[in-house]
């Protein structure tokens, strides 16, 4: 402090303690090397960008190595938080938690901590990993994938020889005068780490600190250190069953249309579990929960999101199993099995025959404990993805479009949207769907019989009929708590089927004088 200076008569309270200091980027590189930093992918990161800082012949990563040890180097930090500060923020949030499921995930979290820091890690780097793992390390260990820059290097050394000025040159180039490499090796890093404090408020100063791509509200959220942010990042991550359908590096996914929000490379993937768990949570009754609620939800981490979590993570593996994704590892957008809403629809469907708390579980006929109860699920699953494409195809149902696009009420309309009405209309179609085809699922042993409730028949055909008994001439109009029965409008006996068209809700008597004479 300049000795002029008066100590100041009041400080601002800081959410979190930051300690700005530089060490030189050989350090920098060395610590990565020797695993003392290590990036945690399940939280506090965005994804890392791989493809964008390695596209042509990694043009991103040399534009920063340029301008990075011509002066900016001092200009962007690489922020970290302790591992040893990191780890009593978790042990204190989940000492706030009472929910038994948040606080194991919390103790899994704290498991992977310790594991790092028995080998050795001490820093957790918050931002700066495209920096560092796709830029300054291949630099260091001379492997970019060209080292044409947009204007030569020059070093200009302190004795009076000539200035070195090249281009195409790599670092570990034996020939590469010592002094050239130590010139690189001793550039000056800005870092800055987390002492203490709230690791949540520092995690959002990186975020508004950060000028580099912009960030979308979900990035944000999902790279917080809550819960369910880890919950849903472990899996997208580390799941090879949930990756198959999404992608990832290696494999291209099972599933097209995940662009715009629901960008991979955005953590899109992350976006649409986080709303089916939002949508799940509440019912099935709420539609998918826009951006800022969403956020919410992930910043929460309430105990009921992550048991809907867990229900969203248990469908999406089964129809990925089930539909064999894991084998389909080099798919174009266009042989993709299955669409970003022909899934969704996928999800709404297995919660509505196997989740009680569904709004409209009590109407539907197909009621099963367990998933592992659909005796055949691969012919039901393709059999909806089947129904599905066609309900939305203008050339297969034309009357529900007028000039390509579709009609209100239709299911074509209601996927358009993921509001509250889109959300419930799609879903009385799905369960409409259901009901059509259940008795033929019994029938070919898809499912067992036992899992009908033929009751809801009762219900679906009298919502159907306008709470009405047409067989009653004199008072069709039926009443609260009436006995009533479901007829075949053919019997069975002269060749009728239990489709939902063939029957009707009744009372007892006009069934007995009808009988089996038609």
């Amino acid at each position: 402090m300049n000795e002029n200076q008066s100590t100041p008569a009041a400080l601002i309270s800081k959410d979190v303690s930051l300690w700005p200091d530089t060490m030189t980027a050989g350090e920098l590189y060395l610590k990565a090397k020797d695993r003392k930093i290590a990036v945690l992918n399940e939280w506090l990161q965005r994804l890392r960008q791989t493809k964008k800082w390695q596209a042509n012949k990694a043009s991103k990563a040399r534009s920063f190595i340029y301008s990075f040890f011509n002066g900016n180097s001092l200009v962007t930090p690489f922020y970290f938080v302790q591992l040893d500060v990191f780890m009593d923020h978790i042990k204190d949030e989940r000492n706030s938690v009472v929910d038994n499921a948040v606080q194991q995930i919390y103790d899994d979290l704290l498991k992977t901590c310790a594991g790092y820091q028995n080998d050795g890690v001490e820093l957790i780097l918050l931002d700066g990993q495209n920096r560092l793992y796709e830029a300054l390390i291949p630099f260091f260990e001379g492997t970019l994938k060209s080292n044409e820059y947009r204007k030569p290097f020059t070093v200009v050394f302190t004795n009076g020889d000539e200035p070195f000025v090249k281009n195409n040159f790599k670092y570990t180039d034996i020939d590469l005068d010592q002094r050239i490499k130590d010139a690189f090796f001793n550039t000056p890093v800005i870092v800055v780490e987390g002492k203490k404090g709230d690791i949540r408020a520092f995690v959002d100063s990186v975020v508004d600190l950060n000028n580099g791509e912009s960030w979308t509200r979900f990035e944000c959220a999902i790279i917080q250190p809550t819960a369910l942010a880890y919950e849903i990042n472990k899996d997208i991550f580390h799941d090879p069953i949930i990756q198959s359908l999404f992608g990832n590096v290696d494999m291209s996914g099972n599933v097209s249309g995940m662009s715009g929000s629901y960008e991979i490379q955005k953590k899109g993937d992350a976006r649409f579990i986080a709303e089916l768990a939002f949508c799940v949570a509440h019912k099935c009754d709420s539609g998918i929960a826009g951006e800022d609620t969403v956020c919410s939800v992930i910043k929460g981490s309430q105990g009921v999101y992550i048991h809907a979590y867990k229900k969203v993570k248990a469908y999406l593996s089964f129809i990925s199993s089930t539909l064999n994704c894991p084998a389909n590892k080099d798919l174009s957008e266009e042989t993709k099995p299955l669409t970003k809403e022909s899934l969704r629809g996928l999800v709404l469907f297995l919660d509505l025959i196997t989740n009680k708390e569904n709004r409209l579980s009590r109407d539907c006929i197909l009621h099963l404990p367990e998933l592992k109860n659909i005796q055949t699920p691969k012919i039901i699953l393709e059999q909806f993805v089947r129904w599905h494409n066609e309900k939305i195809d203008k050339n297969i149902n034309p009357q529900d479009f007028t000039d390509s696009r579709p009609n209100i009420g239709t299911y074509a309309f209601y996927i358009r949207n993921t509001n509250v009405e889109h959300i419930t209309g799609r879903l009385h179609y799905i369960n409409e769907w259901v009901t059509n085809n259940a008795n033929e699922w019994v029938a070919t042993s898809l499912v067992n019989k036992e899992s009908l409730d033929y009751k809801s028949y009762e219900t679906y055909v009298m919502k159907q009929q306008g709470n009405r008994d047409i067989y009653s001439k004199a008072d069709p109009v039926i009443k609260l708590r009436e006995k009533l029965q479901v007829d075949h409008v053919k019997s069975q006996r002269n060749g009728g089927t239990n489709d939902i068209d063939n029957l009707v809700v009744t009372r007892a008597k006009p069934n007995q004088i009808k009988g089996a004479r038609y």
